[in-house]
């Protein structure tokens, strides 16, 4: 099929399925639409199922690895039920492999659809939480009890630096292309992401154009937080519904920018609450703050009959979080490599099963070089009824100091890696493996 051909009838699909304004869907597809990254199915000319594939980039300056993300999966209604995405799902994988690319992502919609991608080999990878705020809530204040343990004249310029930031609030597309907006905007957040860790997303100034839009013909809104100098110090992307603000995405040089963006936006939210969503591992700035969520949980065992012990602790949104995204790894070896340049203090040794083949190979990481190699057993190594590893969940072997060792499949070792961030660290101390944080924001979702 020609590529016009296919890219209108594949937003025909979309249309049909998402209901999206036509200024969305020509959007997408005018900046993410590649026949090399879309795969469909077609009969008789017509197409009844497609997706689309967007690459995108991990990591930072330093350190990078590649992921695809997928959206717009769909099938005509009368055609569903009949395995078509799944052997989609099937091909985009075969082909992304080969374009070098470590996992592919998505984000499903409902918990149906996390069993429905569970079923065909993606794993629970990116996770978000969620913290709430009154309308009345008083972020100046937050940030200003961060300084009490400051010197007094520190304290003083850090006050006085707050009280001269500006806020202002972009509802429409256009207002992006007035003067140098787009291009202050877009170079601040490219700045901030160089500095990132972990698996987070690291776009490129297209893709950041792109989402900037998206979110505005979404009926979304930007807030720039610039300095006295009028250099932008904080940005913040919101949505507004009836009785509730969203902060889905926000870079900001400190806390202060940060907190500065969330009162404005509160103080014109007309008494709406404030939610601010938090994608992965996001290590907080007001560690110091006099105001933190706190929780209480009742204490198990008491001595004394009628009793109740209560213990407070400080809310934290990781152990609280939600799956968002889904992975399906297509190289263990290149993830591994990511993970060791990002932490090259780490040491392990693990065992992996392959899922085709069935074979075992060793990875070895040690100053941050990962080395991989085959592990060839004898029948001395195991009995006749374990000569078959390919279909067994775990399986026990002993290497040839004569300790017995676990041997990890490729999903086992991924659910390790994807889990949920700030989760046990038994995981990390017996596999010598970190969780990978994984961030992803300023998607289409």
């Amino acid at each position: 099929m020609e590529k016009e051909e296919l890219k209108k009838q594949m937003m025909e699909l979309w249309k049909e399925n998402f209901h999206d304004s036509d200024e969305y869907i020509k959007l997408v597809f005018d900046r993410y639409f590649d026949p090399e990254y879309v795969e469909y199915e077609e009969r008789e000319g017509r197409i009844i199922a497609s997706l689309l594939a967007v690459p995108y980039t991990f990591g930072n300056n330093d350190y990078s690895i590649k992921g695809v993300y997928l959206c717009g999966l769909s099938t005509y209604l009368k055609h569903r039920g009949e395995g078509i995405m799944t052997d989609l799902l099937r091909r985009i994988e075969v082909r992304m492999a080969e374009k070098g690319c470590a996992f592919m992502f998505l984000i499903p919609a409902n918990e149906g659809l996390n069993r429905y991608y569970n079923d065909r080999g993606f794993i629970n990878g990116f996770y978000r939480s969620k913290l709430h705020y009154t309308s009345i809530h008083d972020f100046k204040k937050d940030y200003f009890s961060t300084l009490m343990k400051e010197e007094r004249a520190l304290s003083e310029v850090k006050r006085g630096y707050y009280n001269f930031l500006d806020v202002e609030i972009i509802d429409r597309r256009e207002a992006l292309f007035e003067g140098d907006v787009l291009t202050e905007i877009i170079d601040f957040i490219l700045a901030c992401e160089c500095r990132q860790q972990g698996l987070s997303i690291y776009q490129n100034y297209d893709q950041l154009k792109t989402a900037l839009e998206e979110a505005l013909i979404s009926g979304g809104e930007l807030a720039i937080c610039r300095n006295r100098e009028g250099e932008v110090a904080g940005i913040g992307l919101y949505s507004r519904s009836e009785n509730e603000i969203k902060e889905y995405g926000r870079y900001a040089i400190n806390y202060g920018a940060l907190c500065k963006l969330r009162e404005v936006v509160t103080l014109t939210g007309d008494d709406r609450n404030l939610t601010v969503i938090q994608y992965g591992y996001e290590k907080t700035s007001n560690n110091k703050s006099l105001w933190n969520p706190m929780f209480s949980t009742i204490l198990p065992g008491t001595t004394q009959v009628g009793a109740v012990g209560m213990i407070e602790r400080v809310y934290d949104p990781n152990s609280h979080s939600e799956i968002y995204g889904m992975v399906r790894i297509l190289s263990i070896s290149e993830i591994l490599k990511f993970l060791s340049n990002w932490r090259r203090d780490l040491k392990y040794s693990i065992l992996v099963r392959w899922e085709k083949s069935g074979k075992i190979s060793e990875f070895v990481a040690k100053d941050g070089q990962v080395e991989e190699k085959e592990v060839t057993l004898d029948n001395s190594d195991h009995d006749s009824e374990h000569t078959s590893y390919k279909n067994k969940k775990i399986v026990h072997i002993r290497d040839s100091h004569g300790y017995e060792r676990i041997v990890l499949s490729e999903r086992d070792l991924g659910e390790i890696l994807f889990r949920r961030p700030g989760g046990d660290r038994l995981i990390e101390e017996a596999f010598g493996l970190p969780a990978l944080n994984g961030r992803i924001s300023l998607l289409l979702d």
